[in-house]
């Protein structure tokens, strides 16, 4: 596992996810068709790439691609890289590899940050966190806005090849202490996005405007109970939605078309932990449901699948 460290990042001065990760070796990002950036691993596509932050899954990929622009690193704490197959234990989407961001954790005391970061073509980045931990409870907080002018090779056409935008992450973690032997994490991600959707009819050349939105929220609880001093239950539940609208206007402001994509995922999960003299014991089981509904899709589809482990 290769690791990237919080001092790692602060000293590449990056913005995004993407920026950090094209400076390792062996990894290239790639561009998508709308402007986002994936990330390829062992040479697969990077369809065959997972991401994780703190250990679940990210969905909504376009085109197989999951933009690591979504993700700012004013709140990574590390970043793991596991290059080559992980398909036993992560499924079809990790024949490349796995990405796994850690996110802070809050530590006792009071900690808070703000960040401004401004250049060219508009790109302007700004960031505020703050960190405190009294007795049992815990709490992080971080809210970020990035935004762009965007950029255009060819000035002659009127598409341009990034067009303007802007972001906001809020993100938040919550951690109690029961008791010494009980404990419970929550935290909880939304990211929204607004950028303008231009189009041009290659025959007429007819100009059509409109939007592109994003919207996107990850929720996680954790609750750890120490049965003894070798025996650990661990339940947890997880989910995440994302969500995009796209719509396009002709030249008299009616609307010319529009699409949908709107992707669930839930899991709720228990697992246990023995530590015996020459190694460990886990074991447990989960439930995974997800379910796609998109505009050029006739049906919604919905996918269920229960899972053991030992």
């Amino acid at each position: 596992v290769q690791i990237v460290s919080k001092s790692d990042i602060r000293k590449s001065n990056t913005l995004r996810l993407a920026d950090i990760l094209n400076e390792q070796t062996g990894l290239i990002t790639v561009a998508d068709f709308g402007g986002g950036e994936g990330i390829q691993l062992q040479g697969l596509d990077s369809q065959y790439t997972l991401i994780l932050v703190d250990g679940v899954p990210l969905v909504g990929r376009s085109a197989g691609t999951l933009d690591l622009n979504r993700l700012t690193v004013g709140n990574i704490k590390q970043i793991e890289i596991v290059k080559g197959a992980s398909s036993s234990l992560y499924g079809s989407e990790a024949l490349g590899g796995v990405i796994n961001i850690i996110t802070e954790n809050p530590k006792y005391g009071f900690k808070g940050e703000v960040n401004v970061r401004t250049g060219s073509l508009g790109t302007n980045d700004i960031s505020a966190s703050f960190r405190q931990r009294e007795n049992k409870l815990g709490i992080s907080l971080f809210v970020n806005r990035f935004s762009s002018d965007g950029f255009d090779f060819d000035e002659s056409t009127p598409i341009a090849n990034v067009t303007p935008f802007e972001n906001y992450t809020f993100d938040t973690k919550l951690t109690y202490e029961f008791s010494d032997r009980f404990d419970m994490v929550f935290s909880g991600r939304v990211f929204t996005q607004n950028q303008e959707n231009l189009s041009q009819n290659a025959s007429t050349l007819e100009l059509f405007t409109g939007e592109s939105l994003i919207n996107e929220w990850n929720s996680r609880l954790t609750s750890t109970y120490q049965v003894s001093d070798r025996f650990e239950a661990i339940f947890e539940f997880y989910a995440t939605q994302y969500k995009t609208e796209e719509f396009l206007n002709d030249a008299n402001g009616e609307l010319f078309s529009e699409n949908d994509f709107n992707q669930r995922f839930i899991r709720p999960e228990f697992r246990s932990t023995l530590e015996m003299d020459r190694g460990e014991f886990t074991s447990g089981f989960g439930l995974t449901h997800e379910t796609l509904e998109r505009t050029f899709f006739d049906t919604t589809p919905i996918f269920n699948a229960r899972f053991t482990v030992a």
